[in-house]
This record gives structure tokens, sequence and C-alpha cells, in this order.
């Protein structure tokens, strides 16, 4: 939190100060006047809803707008571990990763597109291979990503965005993440799914690759 307040205008509790206690982690913080977008979804007209997601694209805007450090793979905000309790495998962290190759390489368990010959004619495989392709292709340098955009983290005051909370899922990642996350994230939450584009860039063939993932070695 205290990177993306230092770096960009988002507002984003103030942390006061963290510690250790019994080997946990505790951060005391700012508790800021709001009600989530989930709560207030019903009061809200359709002119405040846009007010909300206009302010929220460029919030998005200005996150992605931050450069990552040189040689950046798939990393925390200060090139450590990340982490996101809907990976099975992620407990309690996972990464860095050098790069973005690896760290799908990882998500897959290292399952390479040619490893199974046997099954070429099989449909899923097929999907399977079309995703490993895709995943160990090029991709660009990551971006900042809060990793969990769902209503309840959005705090709002009318229609005005007086917050995003938990940022623990947070760090440099592909630039698909942040809308596949938040499409996976909230199946749950009636229309949340097809609001999204009203404020992040929908990546349809990058959340093909992710369905097909999710279906064999799903987060949730």
């Amino acid at each position: 939190m205290q990177f993306v307040a230092t770096n960009t205008s988002i507002p984003v509790p103030a942390v006061h100060c963290s510690f250790v206690h019994n080997n946990r982690a505790h951060i005391v913080m700012q508790r800021i006047r709001g009600t989530s977008l989930a709560e207030a979804w019903k009061t809200l007209s359709g002119a405040d809803l846009e007010s909300i997601f206009t302010q929220l694209r460029r919030m998005l805007e200005e996150l992605r707008a931050l450069e990552p450090p040189n040689g950046a793979g798939v990393e925390s905000c200060i090139g450590g571990s990340l982490r996101d309790s809907r990976i099975p495998r992620s407990r309690p962290r996972f990464g860095p990763f050098k790069t973005i190759q690896e760290f799908h390489r990882w998500l897959r368990e290292n399952l390479e597109p040619g490893s199974r010959p046997d099954h070429m004619e099989d449909q899923h495989w097929k999907d399977i291979k079309e995703m490993a392709i895709r995943q160990d292709g090029p991709w660009p340098p990551p971006v900042f990503t809060h990793g969990d955009l769902n209503p309840f983290n959005i705090l709002v005051r009318g229609d005005q965005v007086v917050g995003i909370i938990d940022w623990e899922f947070a760090g440099w990642y592909p630039y698909y993440w942040e809308y596949t996350s938040a499409w996976y994230g909230n199946r749950i939450r009636q229309g949340w799914q097809e609001l999204l584009t009203e404020f992040l860039v929908p990546y349809s063939t990058e959340l093909e690759m992710e369905k097909t993932r999710q279906r064999w070695w799903g987060d949730l």
C-alpha cells in the first residue's frame, strides 16, 4: 500500500506501522470512511455507477503506467515473493519468478507441450498444448496489479471512490492478470463479470487460456 500511495494518487489506507507478533505479521492502518461497492450497489443510480467506473478506469490506468524495475519478472513491489490464497500450491507464498514464462510454467506444474504424444488427438490435450504454447511465447514487461479487484475491496461514498483496499495479492504480473483474476474471483457475484469491462481492459484470448488452466490446475 505504501508503494501505491507513494507512486500514484489512488486512495489507499495510510499505513501507520507494522510488526510481527507470535510469528504473524500485523499492519496498523487508517480506516477509510466509506461503504463497499458491494453494499452500496442497490442504492446507486446509473449516473453514480458511471462516475465510479470512470474513476476506477483512471486509477487502473495510473497503476498500469508504473514502470517495472529493470529485469523485473513476476514479483512483489520489492522484488520478493507473492501471495494469492486462491492458488493451492502458493501457500504460504510463491515466487519470485525471473520471467513471465517461468511463472506460467510454475502454474502448470512444468508440463511441457510435447510431453504427452499419446494424447495428441485428445481435444483436452490440444487445449492444454495451445495454452502452454501461448504461455511460453513472448510477453511484454509485467504491470503492477492489485490482484483481487472485487466490489468488497472498492470503497465508495456517494458517487466517489474513496478507497481501494486489500492489496495483499498485489505485485508485478502479466498484463492480463488483473482482468482474469477479477473475472475468476467473482463468479458468484451475479453481474460483476459483465461489469468488469466498464473499468478493465478485457483480454478474451488470455481469458480462454486461463479457462484451460483453471480447468486442470484450478485455483478455486
